[in-house]
């Protein structure tokens, strides 16, 4: 019973066009939240850049002439604080809006007895339902 198709749901499915409809619907918001991931780790880098840039670079003036060259570097002031604030606050929510997504985000459905669990947490699994039985079994 070999099927190489490319079709996930033919084959040994009772209702293949549901579990169609399912993996489509899957695919898409694989896709969707890895463009928003994309989309806001640009946004994210290109905030830093700009904050680096005034930070280190936005206060230095270079005059030019045919026979002068004169650099100077002015200090921050007072008024380049909100810029700096906002330039550094942005990013810090977009990150934060970004993870709070994937951890709100409605995840698939697993039973109990289908869920992978390492090793470890299975023998603990089998030690709680031998521990409760033996509980149990001793109260009657």
């Amino acid at each position: 019973m070999i099927d190489t198709s490319d079709d996930l749901a033919g084959g040994e499915a009772e209702n293949p066009g549901l579990i169609s409809d399912y993996l489509r619907k899957e695919a898409w918001r694989f896709r969707w939240e890895k463009r928003l991931t994309n989309v806001t780790i640009g946004l994210v880098i290109v905030f830093y850049l700009a904050l680096l840039i005034f930070v280190f670079i936005g206060n230095i003036r270079v005059t030019a002439g045919f026979w002068y060259f004169f650099a100077s570097v002015r200090p921050h002031t007072t008024g380049d604080i909100p810029i700096v604030v906002s330039l550094s606050t942005v990013p810090t929510l977009l990150l934060i809006a970004l993870l709070r997504y994937f951890h709100h985000r409605p995840k698939p459905e697993q039973d109990d007895d289908q869920a992978p669990l390492p090793l470890s947490a299975e023998m603990m699994k089998e030690v709680i339902k031998a521990t409760a039985d033996a509980v149990n079994g001793s109260k009657h």
